[in-house]
C-alpha cells in the first residue's frame, strides 16, 4: 500500500468518526430539575397530595402540594329494650394546599436525604347523621379552617429513566377554627337548629409515601 493511500484512509476514518459522534463522544445524564408525584399517608388512604418539586439550589428545591380527602362511613346498632334500630352517617372532605422547602443533606437536588419544613392550609367539611330507622334523625355539620405546620425528615430515590420514589416521616401541629351547626326536628312538626363556633390544636405524626416522575 502506498503512502497515498495510508493517507486517504486516515483521513477516511477520521471523518466517519467525526461524522458519528457517539464513537468519541459519552453523552452524560441531563440534571433533573422538577419532580412531579402523588403521595399517600398509610395511615389515612382517604388522603392524596398532588406534589411538585422544583430545584432552585444544588442541596434546596421548593414544592407546593394540593391535598384532597375524602372519608365516609356508615354504622348501625340495635338500640336497647326497643325494636329500634339506629343508624349512623359520617361524611368528611378536606381541599388545601401544602407549601413546603427541602433541604438535602447527602447527595444532589432532588435525590438524596432531606429534611423538609412546611406549611398547611386545609378547608374542612364534615357531616354527620344519626336517625333511627323510619324516624327523622338529628344532623350535625362542621366547617374547619384549618393553618398549620410540619417537619419531615425523608429520601428521594430516581431509579431507572426517571421514576421517583419518595417517603418522609415527622411531626405536625395544626389550629382549627370550628364552625359547628346542628338540627333537630321537633315535633309535631318543626326543626331546632344551633350554630357554634370552637378552636382546637391538634398535634400528630406524619407518614407520607410518593410515587412520581423526575425531569
Amino acid at each position: 500500500m502506498s503512502v497515498m493511500s495510508s493517507l486517504c484512509l486516515v483521513l477516511l476514518s477520521s471523518a466517519v468518526a467525526q461524522a458519528n459522534p457517539t464513537s468519541t463522544v459519552s453523552t452524560e445524564a441531563v440534571p433533573r430539575k422538577t419532580v412531579l408525584g402523588l403521595a399517600v399517608n398509610p395511615t389515612d388512604w382517604g388522603q392524596l397530595v398532588l406534589e411538585g418539586d422544583r430545584v432552585v439550589a444544588p442541596r434546596v428545591s421548593v414544592g407546593l402540594g394540593l391535598l384532597v380527602g375524602f372519608h365516609v362511613s356508615n354504622g348501625s346498632r340495635d338500640l336497647e329494650r326497643t325494636e329500634q334500630r339506629l343508624e349512623t352517617r359520617d361524611s368528611l372532605f378536606q381541599l388545601g394546599v401544602v407549601p413546603r422547602a427541602r433541604l438535602f443533606l447527602s447527595g444532589t437536588a432532588p435525590e438524596g436525604l432531606w429534611v423538609s419544613p412546611q406549611l398547611e392550609v386545609i378547608h374542612q367539611w364534615r357531616e354527620y347523621e344519626q336517625f333511627v330507622v323510619e324516624d327523622e334523625g338529628n344532623e350535625s355539620s362542621i366547617r374547619s379552617l384549618q393553618l398549620g405546620g410540619a417537619a419531615l425528615v425523608g429520601y428521594t430515590a430516581i431509579l431507572g429513566q426517571g421514576l421517583a420514589v419518595q417517603a418522609g416521616v415527622g411531626v405536625g401541629a395544626r389550629h382549627s377554627s370550628d364552625r359547628y351547626e346542628s338540627r333537630q326536628p321537633v315535633l309535631p312538626s318543626g326543626e331546632v337548629s344551633s350554630t357554634t363556633k370552637g378552636r382546637s390544636w391538634t398535634f400528630d405524626e406524619r407518614l407520607q409515601v410518593s410515587l412520581g416522575w423526575a425531569f
